[in-house]
């Protein structure tokens, strides 16, 4: 059920960020289903949406998902050494992401389109993370009304 809903999240944030907003909007998508599941399996999706987000803005293929992919590597990196589900962690991942991915494909307003990154990975971020809280409390009341 993770794999679907994060799979039409990032579907929704390229085809957003493609067609009317100048915003990294796969890469805070990317972060906050990353933080949020902690799943290996975000390593395919960082490359995906990545060639696909070159593909459909005309840019040189790779470079997203090159970027994407270290960004997911870097994420479980300090998995072990920080606490990353915290709100604290998604500003500063996401600020500093942002920052590097406007720098990357030089967009315009440096710092605002940032803070504006932040603030909507931090609803991003609340949000999956009251749902999947929601589906693990589920799932744990199924497992014991079973037995």
């Amino acid at each position: 059920m993770k794999y679907l809903f994060s799979f039409l999240l990032l579907t929704l944030a390229l085809i957003l960020e493609v067609s009317s907003f100048s915003l990294p909007l796969v890469l805070i998508s990317l972060i906050a289903t990353t933080i949020v599941f902690k799943d290996y399996s975000f390593f395919f999706f960082a490359f995906l949406f990545g060639v696909l987000l070159d593909i459909l803005t005309f840019q040189t293929i790779g470079k997203s998902s090159l970027f994407f992919t270290f960004l997911v590597f870097i994420i479980f990196s300090y998995q072990k050494k920080f606490e990353i589900t915290t709100n604290y962690f998604v500003v500063f991942s996401c600020f500093l992401a942002s920052v590097c991915f406007i720098l990357l494909y030089g967009y315009s307003n440096l710092i605002l389109g940032s803070l504006v990154s932040v603030l909507v990975g931090l609803l991003v971020f609340n949000i999956l993370l009251k749902t999947n809280r929601q589906q693990i409390t589920n799932l744990k009341s199924q497992i014991t009304n079973k037995f």
